[in-house]
């Protein structure tokens, strides 16, 4: 009786939170933690000793905040829905207008010395906005899709004027996510993204685009309530999209094109955008971790040092083919 006693207050506290997913929360906290030990990997190099800690500190902060948000009824998400739709795309507006810039890019808003990015918030405003509608009819019908396009095409705007080219990829993930997952035709969704990825083959390999032009023309013919007509516009619009996109990835800046496809082909630029890319599969090849990248791994105190004296020198060619040689 007394230990039963005992037990009881613990079991009063816990109690809101017992149908909790513990494995998805410990998987996200894991992901948090390792993060850290990866931040003061990399400090141990560069004389640093502050960052670590305060990830550590921000991701348990982050862990408190969820158990406290998962105590509230989602209900009243729901019914705020248009007002976090308002306040998503006035705070993206207000970054126009009064945002820090900073590398040719306006994407914060300097608040108390802190600089804050609107767009990582509009991130969670824009699931939220898009579940309000979903929530409500499933996306099978196109009617519905145009609806949700709608929605995301004024806060995807904002974004990309800053510019902001990955964020604005983002927002598009979550939109196909949130329509597949409302039961929206897999081929409708691989036709909307169609004219993009026409656009990114014209410029990279001629004959893949032509490949994928069939491909959404077959795709519309077997998908769309209007066979034919579905047909050859998808047809038209992936050739037209072919061409265009000729003209607008040339102005587009060299990184923004490396998001696009330097994960196709790192060894472009093994000393800048493709060289994390590189390194991971050199440690996942080597069977190595510990000894490549944590603490005093030679990938952590050699390479990164060796790829900024080729930068500095002018050097990357032969640094990159030292550089992807695993070590012994």
């Amino acid at each position: 009786m007394v230990q039963s006693a005992k037990q009881k207050p613990w079991k009063s506290v816990l109690a809101p939170w017992q149908q909790i997913d513990w494995v998805l929360l410990l998987a996200a906290a894991s992901l948090t933690l390792i993060g850290s030990l990866m931040i003061r990997s990399t400090e141990l190099n560069q004389g640093l000793s502050n960052y670590w800690w305060q990830h550590a500190l921000l991701g348990l902060g982050g862990v408190g905040l969820v158990l406290l948000i998962s105590r509230l009824r989602y209900e009243r998400l729901v019914d705020a829905t248009w007002m976090i739709y308002g306040a998503t795309n006035l705070s993206l507006l207000l970054v126009m207008i009064i945002g820090v810039t900073a590398s040719g890019s306006q994407r914060w808003i300097s608040v108390g010395g802190l600089n804050i990015q609107p767009s990582e918030f509009a991130k969670l405003g824009l699931i939220i906005s898009l579940a309000g509608l979903l929530h409500k009819t499933t996306a099978s019908q196109l009617g519905v899709m145009l609806k949700v396009l709608g929605i995301v095409a004024l806060p995807w705007s904002l974004v990309f004027l800053q510019p902001d080219l990955g964020t604005s990829l983002v927002f598009g993930a979550i939109a196909l996510g949130m329509l597949y997952w409302a039961d929206a035709n897999p081929g409708w969704l691989i036709l909307l993204i169609s004219p993009g990825v026409s656009a990114i083959l014209f410029n990279v390999y001629l004959p893949a685009w032509l490949m994928w032009v069939a491909l959404a023309g077959t795709l519309a013919l077997w998908t769309l309530p209007w066979r034919w007509w579905g047909f050859f516009g998808a047809l038209s619009i992936n050739l037209v999209a072919g061409r265009l996109g000729q003209l607008f990835w040339n102005l587009l800046q060299d990184y923004q094109k490396d998001r696009l496809i330097l994960f196709l082909d790192p060894s472009k630029d093994p000393l800048g955008g493709g060289y994390h890319l590189i390194q991971s599969r050199i440690a996942i090849g080597a069977d190595q971790p510990a000894r490549l990248g944590a603490e005093p791994g030679h990938f952590r105190i050699v390479e990164p040092r060796r790829a900024q004296e080729g930068r500095d020198h002018g050097h990357s060619r032969d640094l990159s083919r030292d550089q992807v040689r695993a070590p012994r």
